[in-house]
């Protein structure tokens, strides 16, 4: 969940639509391998603190999925460290998008005369792309990626900790060998403080998994792009009713159902 601003809420209690946004790259302009700016149009596509404000926007964006299921299973499963994905189609802007760039969307509500905060959606990296022209000879950019879950997959590091180890600085190595953080909700939901063996031979993915069983949760990646732990008992209200398997809601005379 985010916190919003008074302005978000106001434009959600009435008629509003949502906007979207791509920034592409680290902070500063965008450049490709060689060092030139990657521009479209001409301009060049410079990609600010906040992303959203000079990423790419609706009338370059064709379309962008993402897929951030909080557990791995149609069924509840605990133990996992579940990576989101994204996908992208983008009219292709002039220059070499780098490999393994960042992908990071960005939603905002409006209502045509105001906007709200532009809320970050995750953090991925482009794992492939693919180019196709349409009939009038535009080229499309599709665009899949990664968040930075699957960087979990390596062997556990070179350790600094005295072992065995507290569960909550495990997972702060591994996040910090992952090159993220650890979203603040980790370790406020993190307080037993059980010993943790020095997991020789063990990828960092299967530590964080046997970590997450031992609180009855999950590891995923936050929409800041942090490592954070969703144990079930830690979900929000909003996110207890019960669905179909296509994700619309069930209800009963009407009303959704909260388990």
């Amino acid at each position: 969940m985010h916190d919003t601003s008074e302005l978000y809420r106001e434009i959600l209690a009435g008629e509003h639509w949502t906007e979207t946004r791509l920034a592409i790259g680290e902070s500063g302009r965008l450049i490709d391998r060689f060092g030139s700016a990657i521009t479209f149009g001409g301009t060049a596509i410079s990609v600010g603190s906040s992303g959203a404000d000079s990423g790419f926007g609706e009338n370059v964006l064709i379309s962008i999925e993402t897929s951030n299921r909080m557990f791995s299973e149609e069924s509840i499963t605990v133990g996992s460290c579940v990576s989101g994905e994204i996908d992208v189609e983008i009219i292709k802007p002039a220059g070499e998008i780098v490999r393994m760039a960042r992908l990071v969307p960005y939603v905002r509500i409006t209502n045509g005369s105001r906007h709200s905060e532009w809320i970050q959606k995750g953090v991925y990296f482009i794992d492939t792309r693919e180019e196709n022209s349409d009939d009038s000879g535009i080229v499309i950019l599709k665009l899949h990626g990664y968040d930075a879950m699957l960087k979990a997959e390596a062997d556990y590091p070179e350790s600094a900790l005295a072992w065995p180890a507290a569960d909550i600085e495990v997972v702060r190595e591994i996040a910090a060998f992952m090159g993220v953080t650890v979203d603040p909700r980790t370790a406020a939901a993190m307080t037993r403080a059980y010993p943790v063996q020095y997991p020789a031979e063990y990828s960092c993915r299967e530590v964080l998994g046997y970590i997450a069983a031992m609180y009855g949760g999950c590891f995923v990646m936050s929409d800041l792009g942090e490592l954070r732990l969703i144990t079930l008992g830690g979900m929000p209200a909003e996110t207890r009713y019960l669905i179909a398997s296509s994700g619309s809601a069930i209800t009963f005379g009407g009303d959704r159902i909260l388990v």
